[in-house]
């Protein structure tokens, strides 16, 4: 889908409630809280909110509605002049043929030979393309989710899923 809309577009959707607050978030460029909304958002629209650890499964990740999915990037995409979303990730993703590492390396996620933890994320215009969002997977107190490689297998599920969602793009 493009993103070629106009703001007013994601106030007449039929989940326009459900995505008012991304929404304003990004409208005003607050990315660090649009970050902590998106991953709200995954959550609550998979009912993993309700768990005692609130993480995403990876039948949640698989199945997650692919309406849902493309919406959410396309707010990112829309406010972000495309820098940031799940699209631009995927095509990284596809550029570095599907090396996560390699794709870690590209959005800034990992520095040398070590994985950036949440105060190193960058919340701003500068971020290199493609760096958010990316706390949909786990919380912000993450730090130790790189090392345990969870967010390697989290990222390949929800980019097979994006690809499911969004064919040829």
């Amino acid at each position: 889908m493009s993103t070629n809309f106009s703001d007013s577009d994601f106030r007449r959707s039929d989940w326009a409630s459900n995505y008012a607050s991304l929404s304003d978030l990004l409208r005003n460029k607050q990315w660090k809280e649009a970050d902590i909304e998106t991953r709200q958002l995954m959550l609550t629209i998979v009912g993993a909110n309700q768990k005692p650890d609130c993480l995403l499964t990876q039948d949640n990740i698989q199945q997650f509605p692919c309406q849902d999915l493309v919406y959410i990037d396309q707010l990112w995409r829309y406010f972000s002049d495309e820098r940031f979303g799940f699209h631009p990730i995927y095509q990284i993703y596809v550029e570095v043929n599907k090396d996560y590492t390699a794709l870690s390396e590209r959005v800034g996620w990992r520095r040398g030979s070590k994985w950036i933890g949440y105060n190193d994320v960058i919340f701003t215009d500068d971020a290199p393309i493609g760096h958010l969002p990316m706390t949909w997977l786990v919380p912000t107190t993450f730090w130790m989710y790189w090392l345990a490689r969870f967010a390697s297998v989290g990222w390949r599920l929800l980019l097979e899923r994006w690809e499911t969602c969004h064919p040829l793009q």
